[in-house]
């Protein structure tokens, strides 16, 4: 992928039906189930999950 189309991906039908909405949903599960297991605000689980989307983008600084 050049640089020129990295600020224009768009995924298709079928990544949002195969791929997207099912790891949405997992990751929703999941972080469900964290907040019981863990017994602890919602909001810990967002600062978290925050966290993880700012180290996956420092991984990439060039985007």
């Amino acid at each position: 992928m050049s640089n020129k189309n990295k600020n224009r991906w768009e995924p298709t039908k079928l990544q949002i039906d195969e791929v997207i909405l099912p790891a949405y949903t997992d990751i929703s599960k999941k972080c469900v189930s964290y907040i019981n297991k863990l017994e602890c605000p919602p909001k810990y689980i967002a600062d978290m999950m925050r966290d993880i989307a700012d180290a996956i983008m420092t991984s990439y600084p060039e985007v």
